[in-house]
């Protein structure tokens, strides 16, 4: 139990941190700006074109793209904290074994497509002036599925809280009547 409250208390101390050093600081997407004022985060977008993937890379640059490449290390431990607090919520608010074993494949689904895209856009990054076509694709699927995973999870949490306080109304109003 109290291991369970300091794992938690790390994931969200660290999901807290990583999104400050990720918008707010010369190592995230500030940092990136800099390289190409319009810049916007490929792993932010529902759905990209492999063309945009190359685009991305020529207007960062060299360098912006050596940025990239440490935001992604960033985004990686950002992952890690990110499924803590999702599973923290889920397992705080969902009391339906069912529900919460649909919840937690959805986690672990978006963690496992985010891990697939950073690691896509680190190997295409790399082999930058050469850019895979079809890995930049996977890539672009993989964070449409990540941002469907999440999606699916915030809908089932919604359900899982709006539920109890329907039924209340519902019996409620059932027994005024």
């Amino acid at each position: 139990m109290i291991m369970r409250k300091i794992l938690r208390c790390m994931g969200i101390a660290g999901f807290l941190v990583c999104l400050i050093l990720m918008y707010t600081t010369d190592i995230g997407e500030r940092g990136l700006r800099k390289y190409d004022a319009d810049f916007q985060l490929l792993d932010m977008r529902f759905h990209y074109a492999a063309d945009d993937v190359g685009e991305a890379f020529a207007d960062l640059g060299e360098d912006g793209i050596a940025v990239y490449q440490r935001f992604w290390i960033l985004d990686f431990a950002f992952i890690a904290c990110f499924l803590i607090v999702m599973l923290g919520i889920t397992y705080k608010f969902v009391h339906c074994g069912r529900l919460r074993s649909i919840l937690t494949a959805c986690i672990l689904a978006r963690a496992v497509f985010d891990i697939a895209e950073n690691s896509l856009l680190l190997y295409l990054s790399d082999a930058y002036p050469v850019c895979d076509a079809l890995l930049a694709t996977i890539g672009s699927w993989a964070t449409t599925s990540k941002f469907i995973a999440l999606y699916l999870w915030m809908a089932g949490i919604a359900a899982a809280w709006l539920y109890p306080v329907i039924k209340r109304k519902m019996n409620h109003e059932n027994r005024q009547l």
